[in-house]
């Protein structure tokens, strides 16, 4: 037989040997099949639902249009689970690098104080940092954001630290530097925000700028640089996003974020108790429902953080009545509002009374303590003051003018709980005290009035930004403005050339002793001066479900690390 034949046979001999031996045993069987089960069957998605009380037009708060006031709760994490800076703040205020490779400092050469009194800050890029698109995100995008910022023909909110910076030029593709006129201590914060895609809205900036903020792009068209991509886009509804494949630092663990809006807040506490949240974004509901919430939900916790210096801004521009521009009459307002009974009631006592701008988790607080000026509660001491400025009562009436005119101040709010409880208390105490006030509830179709919101007569309170990060909002620079488009984070447009060279002062010195002595000037003129009147800090809550991993009191800072269990 041919060796070709004789193969042939052999093989043929085999597969009948094989065919008719005994079936393999039951454990191999269950190996094999499980083993087919593990190759077939992809593994599920991870999924998980965010909830936010607000109910944002665009995910990004640039589009938005700033110094209106009424920031939509939730829009900083929902910013930051789609867009990047090139750092980000951690849950304990630690700037860490993010899209760019370091946070630039002085001991690693990125940060350079020149001879001439002037800075230069240097910023790299991380390899393969991208646009949801594919698109690689460099220092072009940043120079074009700083172009677009600088617009005054746009709404924006535009940084405090553009006032004293020279150049911003793309050194190359993945590097950007920024010149100073002068030292600045926030410098290395410049870039915290996300950016805009240049190859994406270079060409309708500079076609049809009065169209730029209507532009799709802006929700459902939007193309981001965060770890996470916008699906779907439904107003007044939710947002799905997904996770990006090409973040800079892997794909976050979880597949699936489904945000919901949830402006009500009895729907907000009905999702959570019925397990449909997984975690909560932002500011949301009052501390009794939150308390409340706390009992009631077996499936998850809550974490508690002091968040904002609730403030009452005075208004310095076109003011009603004038009166309110003295800073004797201020201060006679301080002493007669009972900010410790406002910490027991509104706040149950979780609270304290704050007594400046700085949160309790600002590392400066205690250092500046001693330099603030602080008002007790005493009545009695508010009637003095007022009368002490040509103002008489009797008994029990309203003050009232020479002319016998009464004392009457106004006190706007956004509609939201945690405004207005404070209103209607600081407005009860000051009609004891004499003053007739009204109260002005701002609707939420109002909210985004910048015109509207910049020119109430008396006072405005709100929270807003606080914390040490938030003393160049009060430079007369940030004044809501005309000429600005209203924009600018100094609600009360309060402009003084003394106190802006004290802020400057605080903002160029970077020696830390002396910047801190700075900074104590800062607050007692600040307090002493009353261009914005401290009440107490507000807490912020998030709820998190026990599925969650990896999820704090600051939930979205590190959302490519959340996991589910």
């Amino acid at each position: 037989m041919p060796l070709k034949q004789a193969l042939l046979a052999s093989v043929a001999l085999s597969m009948m040997v094989v065919a008719c031996a005994s079936p393999p045993s039951q454990s191999t069987s269950q190996t094999s099949s499980s083993s087919s089960a593990t190759v077939s069957s992809p593994v599920a998605p991870k999924r998980i639902v965010a909830a936010m009380m607000g109910n944002p037009p665009t995910p990004i708060e640039k589009a938005i249009g700033g110094g209106s006031g009424g920031r939509i709760p939730g829009i900083t994490g929902l910013q930051q689970l789609v867009g990047a800076g090139l750092t980000i703040q951690d849950d304990k205020g630690t700037h860490l690098p993010l899209l760019a490779e370091q946070v630039p400092t002085i001991e690693n050469g990125l940060w350079k104080l020149l001879p001439n009194g002037r800075m230069e800050i240097t910023w790299k890029i991380r390899q393969g940092a991208q646009w949801h698109d594919g698109t690689p995100f460099g220092s072009a995008d940043l120079v074009f954001t700083s172009i677009v910022e600088q617009d005054r023909d746009l709404p924006f909110e535009r940084n405090p630290a553009y006032r004293v910076i020279d150049t911003i030029e793309a050194a190359d593709p993945q590097t950007i530097v920024v010149t100073w006129k002068q030292p600045y201590i926030l410098a290395d914060q410049f870039y915290i925000g996300p950016s805009l895609p240049k190859h994406i809205l270079e060409r309708p900036y500079a076609d049809a700028k009065e169209s730029f903020q209507s532009l799709p792009y802006w929700n459902v068209e939007f193309i981001g640089n965060g770890p996470y991509r916008i699906k779907e886009w439904t107003r007044d509804s939710h947002t799905v996003l997904q996770a990006s494949d090409g973040w800079v630092t892997g794909r976050p663990k979880i597949d699936e974020i489904e945000v919901r809006f949830l402006a009500d807040e009895n729907a907000f506490m009905a999702n959570i108790l019925a397990n449909h949240v997984d975690v909560t974004i932002g500011k949301s509901i009052t501390l009794e429902q939150t308390l409340s919430l706390r009992d009631r939900w077996n499936n998850g916790h809550i974490e508690s953080t002091p968040e904002t210096t609730m403030k009452m801004w005075p208004q310095f521009v076109n003011t009603n009545p004038q009166i309110i521009t003295n800073v004797q009459f201020r201060k006679a307002m301080m002493h007669a509002i009972n900010r410790q009974e406002m910490v027991d009631t509104i706040m149950g006592g979780l609270s304290t009374i704050a007594h400046s701008l700085l949160l309790p988790t600002d590392r400066e607080i205690g250092a500046i303590d001693s330099a603030v000026v602080k008002y007790e509660y005493d009545p009695r001491r508010t009637i003095q003051m007022i009368e002490g400025l040509g103002y008489s009562k009797s008994g029990d009436a309203p003050f009232r003018d020479s002319s016998g005119v009464p004392l009457a101040v106004q006190i706007t709010s956004t509609d939201e709980d945690q405004n207005t409880k404070p209103m209607f208390t600081v407005a009860e105490y000051w009609q004891k005290a004499g003053v007739t006030t009204e109260t002005v509830v701002i609707p939420v179709q109002r909210q985004q009035d910048r015109e509207y919101r910049a020119t109430f007569p008396g006072f405005a309170l709100q929270g807003g930004g606080s914390g040490v990060i938030a003393v160049p909002n009060t430079l007369g620079s940030q004044s809501r403005l005309p000429e600005n488009n209203f924009t600018g984070s100094n609600y009360a447009r309060y402009q003084n050339p003394e106190y802006d060279a004290l802020v400057d002062k605080y903002l160029t010195t970077i020696p830390e002793h002396d910047r801190i002595e700075a900074l104590r000037v800062v607050m007692h003129a600040m307090t002493d001066q009353l261009n914005l009147m401290t009440l107490y800090y507000a807490t912020s809550s998030t709820m998190i479900s026990n599925r969650m991993v990896n999820a704090g009191r600051d939930p979205t800072w590190n959302a490519p690390q959340w996991d589910v269990r």
